[in-house]
């Protein structure tokens, strides 16, 4: 019986080669080396009063506030809540109050997770250099009605939040108030992402 040698096809060659992550040529190892690094975060962890005060009516209510932020820049990244109850069927305080801490500091770090391009956005991606204005303009002719109270405000929280050098930043907010909506339109949506 005769057996023939498989010969590969360089579109499977190619497909192979394409999950080979740890090949320096790999498109995907720039990312990885942009994204490595160290990142210093403070956890700011107090007790909850709002959530103590709205729900007051339950007795032995532990809860916790963790408050992350971007140690550098003292930028707020997320907020955790966690909480326990003491009662009967859970009569350890330390087991409690452990768990209400534990339970605020992991959710504060899975929602700064989900915020996308926490760590990772600079102004320039952003495309905070340009000025606000520049990035849409409407069409010659039309007429064009003044941001709204709410796009403005919205849009210096985008500002506050993306733009971390502070020179810049007050540049574009100082630019807020001359816009159009669809340039504030256009500029939250490119702030936004």
């Amino acid at each position: 019986m005769l057996t023939k040698n498989r010969v590969l096809s360089p579109l499977q060659l190619a497909r192979g080669r394409s999950f080979q992550v740890h090949r320096e040529e790999h498109p995907a190892r720039e990312m990885i080396k942009k994204l490595s690094g160290v990142y210093n975060l403070t956890a700011t962890i107090e007790e909850d009063a709002q959530t103590l005060t709205a729900m007051k009516h339950v007795d032995g209510l532990i809860s916790f506030l963790c408050t992350l932020t971007l140690t550098e820049e003292g930028r707020v990244i997320s907020q955790g809540r966690g909480s326990s109850v003491l009662s009967p069927n859970n009569r350890f305080i330390t087991r409690s109050i452990n768990l209400a801490f534990n339970s605020s500091l992991a959710d504060a770090v899975i929602r700064a997770t989900k915020v996308l391009d926490t760590f990772r956005t600079n102004a320039e991606e952003l495309g905070a250099s340009v000025a606000l204005g520049e990035a849409y303009r409407a069409p010659q002719g039309e007429e064009s009605q003044p941001a709204t109270d709410k796009q403005k405000a919205y849009l210096r929280q985008l500002l506050s939040l993306n733009v971390e050098d502070g020179g810049e930043r007050e540049k574009l907010e100082a630019q807020v108030d001359e816009l159009t909506k669809d340039e504030a339109s256009h500029a939250i949506k490119a702030y936004a992402r």
